[in-house]
């Protein structure tokens, strides 16, 4: 068979080895032009609340946000630095993200969320400062496929 293809013309050759590649991506190409005009799907995100369970003293690290089966729990450590508040995020499923925000006067701080090497406990450090004056209220969100679970708690450090 070998014999066969190379005793073809060059012309010959790169057509077979070509004609396929040129069908598959002329079939792609023309599903992108034929659906060009179709109406896009929306992805509707399901938002749930967090409800405090309890009350929520970050000062004596008893704070607990919990709606169905998502449960958290966040702790105040230390945070190995003076001047540095470190606070520890550990939710009871597999989140994909999360955001935080202390508010004060209306004004809104946000606070940079990482998580840790193993993935399962997420932390928030930020100044000390933001605690002077005292922040009116908490704000977290944590994200995971198709649902953003939020609270909005008063701030008690």
């Amino acid at each position: 068979m070998l014999r066969w293809f190379f005793g073809l013309s060059l012309h010959m050759r790169i057509a077979i080895i070509l004609a396929p590649l040129l069908s598959i991506g002329g079939y792609g190409m023309m599903d992108l032009w034929m659906n060009k005009d179709a109406p896009k799907k929306e992805n509707h995100v399901a938002m749930q609340q967090l409800l405090v369970e309890g009350q929520c003293l970050l000062a004596t690290n008893q704070c607990k946000l919990k709606h169905d089966a998502m449960q958290v729990s966040m702790t105040r450590v230390d945070a190995g630095k003076t001047g540095v508040v470190r606070l520890e995020i550990t939710p009871s499923v597999h989140i994909r993200g999360a955001q935080m925000a202390l508010v004060q006067a209306g004004v809104e701080h946000q606070v940079v969320v990482a998580p840790m090497k193993n993935g399962e406990v997420w932390f928030a450090e930020f100044p000390e400062s933001l605690l002077n004056p005292s922040p009116s209220a908490l704000r977290i969100a944590l994200a995971q496929f198709g649902r953003v679970s939020f609270a909005e708690i008063p701030a008690q450090f």
